[in-house]
């Protein structure tokens, strides 16, 4: 935590929209002007950054009621572009206490955070999400059934299954035509993005992953056991010889 004359800075964790990221994902800095909420993906890369000015924040409050693992604060603002609940996890009175000595202060009018608090729904469509995890289950569900007397390794189709979400992510974070497509009317993309951004990064990384165990066979289950079992076999065989021999007489 860092607190002088011109920022103050505190790590914890972050609610935005449907994800969260636990401690230490997420950083608050507060300025005099500024209230700032950024994200990071295991601290590799940034996941979403999502700053206010005064006039954007209509309230700063405590949030949740268990210590030290479930309590926060709750920045309620009127960024229509950024995900409707943003939570920052962390000790609620100290950074509340910390946010007010550097200056910062909401000043959201009273007629915005009534507007901004009406439930706005699902922002995507249900169409193309339904038709994208029956394309999932198909391709999954396809190659497990298969393949019943095998272990369940990743194939193929489970690739497949993974390059295409991975690409629709991907396409839906880069093209406004894709984001039009998904999104219900007067919805914006920045309602989803942390969401899109998450399913893009698990799905990238599980596509790099499955691919080099396929390549590999890393994962192919050993046969030494079926070795053994035909050397047992073989040397069985004699001595089950002569009864076979006495049964014929």
């Amino acid at each position: 935590m860092t607190d002088s004359s011109s920022t103050y800075t505190v790590t914890g964790g972050a609610r935005i929209g449907f994800v969260n990221y636990t401690w230490p994902l997420a950083k608050l800095m507060a300025t005099t002007d500024r209230l700032t909420v950024a994200t990071t993906m295991f601290g590799l890369f940034g996941m979403g950054t999502y700053s206010f000015s005064k006039a954007q924040i209509l309230s700063i409050d405590r949030y949740g009621w268990i210590p030290l693992i479930g309590e926060g604060i709750r920045i309620t603002h009127s960024v229509a572009d950024y995900p409707q609940k943003i939570v920052f996890w962390c000790r609620p009175s100290s950074v509340l206490a910390g946010i007010s000595a550097i200056g910062f202060f909401p000043a959201g009018t009273s007629s915005e955070i009534q507007q901004h608090q009406t439930p706005r729904g699902f922002p995507l469509r249900w169409a193309p999400l339904v038709a994208l995890v029956a394309i999932w289950n198909l391709l999954i569900g396809y190659e497990m059934l298969s393949r019943p007397n095998r272990p369940p390794l990743p194939g193929p189709l489970s690739l497949a299954a993974l390059w295409i979400v991975f690409g629709v992510s991907v396409a839906a974070i880069r093209s406004p035509t894709v984001q039009n497509l998904l999104l219900k009317p007067g919805r914006t993309f920045g309602e989803v993005r942390p969401a899109v951004l998450l399913v893009a990064t698990v799905t990238g990384a599980m596509s790099i992953i499955f691919a080099i165990v396929m390549a590999t066979g890393a994962l192919k289950p050993s046969t030494k056991a079926n070795t053994k079992g035909c050397i047992a076999a073989s040397l069985s065989e004699p001595a089950n010889a002569p009864v076979v021999e006495q049964a014929r007489l």
